[in-house]
């Protein structure tokens, strides 16, 4: 809900010249008119302080009142009734009955005004949350139109900026966010401005248009208007952010600064581990497998802290990798153990087949051959809804355990191999188990946003 402005609060219209009855009716008006702008200031009042059901409460009352007075039917002062208690619904999640309140009061398509713009804005909000993206931007690109001479605009170029992303269109998104950066700056909001431009830059890497060069001049400028802020414990978001950009980009090295900046700046549990295990990421990449095992290790014990099951699995399972470079198996496959449990509690199929993956390549550095070919036998079971190239490589490491395993027992000579039916036969070699061993969590693709 945007905010109020003082036209939000209802005005008397002007009283006519009076008989005795109509001197009573006044006076009974004037009252009612003293109770509107009294619940409609605590209503304000009430939002402000993030009280939004009391604020409700209030805009329903005087809504209420302005409804049954005779002399406010159709006037100003119900409309501007109808468009706070529209607002308020729209803030605490009744968005259908908030926008036929909106409507009613009547936004003015010629009108121009912070106010006029406000209305424009609710009734967009309305419609985003309806999910009618199209007439939520239209909306939006009227109350830019309304607020342009008094600013404003961050949030509505934001606003379109999210229904763009949404439509999946990201060069549009790109050019909203970007637009909407400009008015924060206007505004004296660098915070604001330096985040709009860090979600353009995702925009544009997922656009595919822009060279990287354009992108990195993106995410610095995103920094510099970061460093210019005054909101340094609200910046921990942000820097995660720049981070996740630059490892999209490859630029592991400016992933890490970045993610290191965002640490200190993060005081909820949750978030400090979001961003360890984003670090553990970016040294996995880097081929820094002892941070990266450190880094992992504290993120696994801060994600089981506050109960974050899944992402705790998803720890776990990145430092095994880590482990596994580092030559230590056992130690491994005992955290690709944990990170097999933790994804069965929380439900994450992609997480269990995963982590059978790297109990298979576990087992077999172990020289448990039997061990590789249960896990890799489980983990092709699981991955079914994965691409080809998924599938294949496991039918691979599967042909390799079984035949190594085979020749461990003396059943058939090391020539022997199984191929998926229906597909080609992969390479094989008892080389392949090692250099294949399951990389849960070495990809940057499972860099987590908070």
């Amino acid at each position: 809900m945007s905010s109020p402005s003082p036209e939000d609060v209802p005005q008397r219209p002007e009283p006519e010249p009076s008989s005795s009855n109509k001197k009573k009716k006044k006076r009974k008006w004037l009252h009612q008119e003293a109770s509107i702008q009294a619940l409609t200031r605590a209503g304000h009042g009430a939002l402000q302080a993030g009280r939004n059901h009391e604020a409700l409460t209030n805009f329903q009352k005087a809504f209420l009142l302005a409804s049954k007075a005779p002399q406010t039917r159709d006037t100003p002062v119900l409309q501007a009734c109808a468009f706070n208690l529209g607002a308020a619904y729209v803030e605490t999640g009744d968005p259908a009955r908030g926008l036929e309140l909106l409507l009613q009061a009547q936004p003015e398509e010629k009108a121009q005004g912070r106010r006029h713009g406000d209305q424009c804005f609710n009734v967009a909000l309305a419609y985003h949350a309806l999910g009618e993206l199209p007439q939520a931007l239209a909306w939006y690109h009227r109350a830019v139109g309304h607020y342009q001479p008094q600013g404003d605009q961050g949030e509505a170029w934001a606003k379109m900026g999210a229904c763009y992303q949404a439509l999946g269109q990201p060069e549009l998104a790109a050019h909203c966010l970007q637009e909407a950066s400009r008015a924060y700056v206007q505004e004296r909001q660098p915070r604001a401005a330096a985040l709009a431009l860090g979600a353009a830059a995702g925009c544009m890497l997922k656009s595919g248009r822009h060279r990287v060069g354009e992108v990195v001049q993106m995410l610095e400028k995103s920094r510099r208007l970061a460093e210019t802020s005054a909101e340094k414990t609200l910046l921990g978001h942000l820097y995660n952010d720049l981070g996740l950009g630059y490892s999209k980009l490859q630029l592991f090295p400016l992933a890490v600064e970045a993610f290191l900046q965002a640490l200190p700046l993060c005081s909820v549990p949750g978030e400090q581990a979001t961003v360890l295990r984003n670090l553990g990421m970016a040294h996995n990449a880097l081929g820094n497998y002892q941070e990266a095992q450190e880094f992992h290790q504290k993120a696994a014990d801060l994600h089981g802290s506050v109960g974050q099951r899944w992402e705790q699995g998803r720890s776990f399972g990145s430092l095994a990798f880590a482990l596994s470079q580092l030559g230590d198996h056992k130690a491994a496959r005992d955290n690709y153990l944990h990170a097999l449990q933790a994804a069965r509690d929380s439900g994450d199929m992609k997480g269990q087949w995963q982590a059978c993956e790297g109990l298979g390549a576990a087992a077999a550095r172990l020289g448990q051959y039997d061990q590789a070919v249960k896990y890799y036998k489980e983990a092709l079971a699981q991955c079914q809804k994965e691409p080809d190239s998924v599938r294949e490589r496991l039918v691979a490491k599967l042909a390799d355990a079984v035949r190594t395993h085979l020749a461990q027992v003396g059943l058939v000579q090391t020539h022997t191999l199984i191929s998926a039916p229906g597909r080609s036969q992969a390479p094989g070699g008892a080389n392949q188990v090692e250099a294949t061993s399951a990389k849960t969590g070495s990809s940057t693709a499972g860099a987590q946003h908070r």
